[in-house]
């Protein structure tokens, strides 16, 4: 069965290295069979594609000075149109690794300092972006802890409603907005904590940061991407606007019901810093393997660790930065309106991952989220292997089998798998809750919870699995718990606010 499943799916997918003219398909077929990387691909994308909420999926994957690039589904539903090599999606937020690193060369350069205020870099008064005499510093913005809001004025008001035109609505305040607008209420900000303290993502924050580098080089934002990665990394295909032809080639955007979604508005009104900027798969790749040359002295400031969530997690020039036993990798996530990229950098491994299609949403970030370990698990040459994905189809047959074989794992191989990571264990019960099967992802969070008992999130889940279960009592008691061992947890605050009103009505 593996084998014509791989056959069929040589036949159907559409793969970015070039057939050679010599070789049948008979030949190929057996060359992918026997390739690691593409029999990895294929299988994590069939996986990807029974989801009903998405119908498309690129993968591209450069592993030991090799490139791998493969299409899957069609970008229309029942259109027949699979996504190519010229395919253009919105990346969104990976915008934010091109932004850290134009700001990793000008710290080079000696143009910037992370420890300067920003108002150094400001027209007029800006009194209010400092608390208690503590000012908002460089790195403060690179690593989302400089206390700004997330978004612009007007859209985390949007936030908090729940309709289906929201996208709409966003777009709409995002095309009317302009850089007066943007400064006008910088302005109006009031910090609510010292500065590099606490990790509150910001997309306005990503954007001064564009407005920050203009100012040092006195060169418009997309200039210096041009002149400091495009042309240094080959990429030809990554842009901030489109002509009419580009734009032809922009993927619909989709939301996981099949509603089209609209794109982000062009032109660009503000600096696009934050995730404005559309790629094909190949130029993700050429920009994958520019952040894996270790001799690149730009690459290796951006992904130098500033400031520290955790015991191993960690924020660099707007990267991602994990670090465990096998060495530390780097990566974004990047979700638009109809778009969800993950992009992964692993020097120890000599690989980079990046994954995309376009529907928007957080269920298809979950699922894409999926291929992406996916690949890693298999791909990665050395180091523990994810214990989610080792029970995971137990779990979905019988999950009492499942944490039975769990606990069987980690006594008789307990440095085979990554039991260490509180990811693993939630990531499996958030794929078990997004099926229905809400029984068996309680079970899965109670195990998550008995494995890190001093954690806040393993409660979080556990209390969301329990509000899906309509068990409001133990729903509460359990978001209670996330919020004393994490009094910063927003989610358990809003959620306790949503159950007590349940309980009064």
């Amino acid at each position: 069965m593996k084998s014509k499943l791989i056959y069929i799916l040589f036949i159907i997918c559409i793969s970015g290295c070039k057939k050679a003219t010599t070789k049948n398909d008979t030949e190929l077929a057996q060359e992918i069979q026997n390739n690691p990387v593409e029999v990895s691909m294929d299988t994590n994308a069939a996986n990807f594609l029974k989801d009903s909420s998405v119908t498309a999926l690129s993968i591209g994957i450069y592993k030991d000075d090799k490139t791998y690039i493969k299409h899957y589904g069609e970008i229309d539903r029942s259109k027949g149109n699979p996504p190519n090599d010229k395919t253009l999606f919105e990346i969104a937020s990976i915008t934010k690794t091109l932004t850290g690193t134009l700001a990793a060369q000008a710290v080079l350069d000696g143009e910037l300092n992370l420890d300067d205020d920003i108002r150094k870099y400001l027209d007029g008064d800006y009194k209010n972006l400092e608390y208690e005499g503590q000012p908002i510093l460089i790195k403060h913005i690179l690593t989302h802890t400089a206390s700004l809001p997330s978004n612009n004025k007007g859209i985390n008001e949007l936030s908090r409603k729940n309709e289906d035109s929201l996208s709409f609505k966003f777009a709409e305040v995002e095309g009317k907005y302009s850089k007066d607008l943007y400064f006008n209420y910088l302005k109006e900000i009031t910090l609510d904590t010292v500065p590099g303290t606490r990790y509150r993502y910001s997309n306005l924050g990503a954007n001064l940061m564009g407005h920050i580098l203009e100012t040092t080089y006195e060169k418009s934002f997309s200039t210096l991407l041009d002149e400091f990665v495009f042309k240094k990394a080959g990429m030809t295909n990554t842009k901030m606007n489109l002509n009419e032809e580009e734009h032809s080639r922009l993927a619909n955007g989709y939301d996981d019901k099949g509603n089209q979604m609209p794109h982000f508005p062009m032109p660009i009104k503000l600096w696009g810093a934050a995730g404005a900027l559309k790629s094909s798969m190949p130029d993700l790749i050429k920009y994958m393997q520019f952040q894996l040359d270790n001799s690149n002295a730009v690459v290796q400031e951006s992904h130098k660790k500033i400031y520290q969530e955790n015991d191993d997690e960690w924020v660099g020039y707007f990267w991602r930065v994990d670090e465990n036993k096998e060495g530390a990798f780097y990566h974004h996530h990047g979700g638009m309106f109809g778009a969800n990229t993950y992009f992964y950098v692993y020097p120890e491994y000599k690989m980079g991952i990046a994954v995309t299609t376009n529907v928007g949403g957080g269920r298809a970030a979950s699922v894409l989220g999926e291929v992406a370990d996916g690949l890693v698990d298999d791909l990665k040459p050395f180091g523990e292997k994810s214990i989610s994905r080792a029970i995971s189809n137990v779990c979905f047959e019988d999950v009492d089998k499942g944490i039975q074989y769990y606990h069987q794992l980690k006594k008789e191989n307990p440095n085979g798998y990554n039991f260490s990571n509180e990811n693993e264990l939630n990531v499996l019960g958030y794929r078990l809750l997004r099926k229905g099967k809400i029984k068996a992802a309680i079970k899965v969070f109670t195990l998550l919870v008995a494995e890190f008992p001093e954690a806040s999130n393993p409660y979080d889940s556990l209390g969301e699995g329990y509000f899906e279960d309509k068990n409001y009592e133990l729903s509460l008691l359990n978001y209670k718990k996330s919020l004393v061992l994490n009094p910063e947890n927003d989610n358990a605050k809003m959620m306790i606010e949503r159950i007590n009103n349940i309980s009064t009505k």
